[in-house]
């Protein structure tokens, strides 16, 4: 990692336990949410944080390797979403610790893959559960923008 993407990693995490949250952060723990470390942080804080920086992928992937809550939020805030591809979401798929993850994984980048539907559809099938619930979260965020089923795909997967 380099210098540059290494201070901004310190400040990042620095910024994180300045904001955290006791309180929530035992909260997530007590309900099963165990990472290395949780600050508690909450979503809206999260954003504010993310825009202080410039969408960067060797900064996003570096964040996402810490086993650490806010910084796979940060991960896939800071992710240039016209630069994600399907390589990489199914490394990160594989990788998501949990459905909060996946929820803002599956908001904010896999429903702007090209060819976002049919990636959506084929994690549907598949037998990993993340990524099975990372296919039907990415068709809702989809649903919501307008986007549809055609007659073929329906036949398919809603009967």
């Amino acid at each position: 990692m380099n210098e540059y993407i290494h201070d901004k990693i310190k400040e990042i995490k620095k910024s994180l336990r300045l904001s955290m949250n006791g309180i929530v952060s035992a909260h997530q723990r007590r309900q099963g949410l165990n990472y290395k470390i949780n600050f508690g942080v909450e979503i809206p804080r999260i954003r504010e944080i993310a825009k202080r920086y410039t969408k960067d992928i060797t900064l996003a992937q570096e964040l996402w390797k810490d086993n650490i809550r806010e910084c796979k939020i940060l991960a896939i805030y800071l992710y240039p979403e016209n630069l994600f591809d399907t390589e990489t979401a199914e490394k990160w798929i594989a990788e998501c610790p949990f459905t909060e993850i996946a929820d803002h994984l599956c908001r904010t980048l896999l429903k702007n893959l090209p060819q976002a539907k049919e990636k959506a559809l084929s994690l549907i099938t598949d037998s990993n559960e993340m990524s099975i619930y990372c296919g039907y979260s990415t068709l809702s965020n989809l649903f919501r923008e307008g986007t549809s089923l055609n007659k073929e795909e329906e036949s398919i997967y809603v009967n």
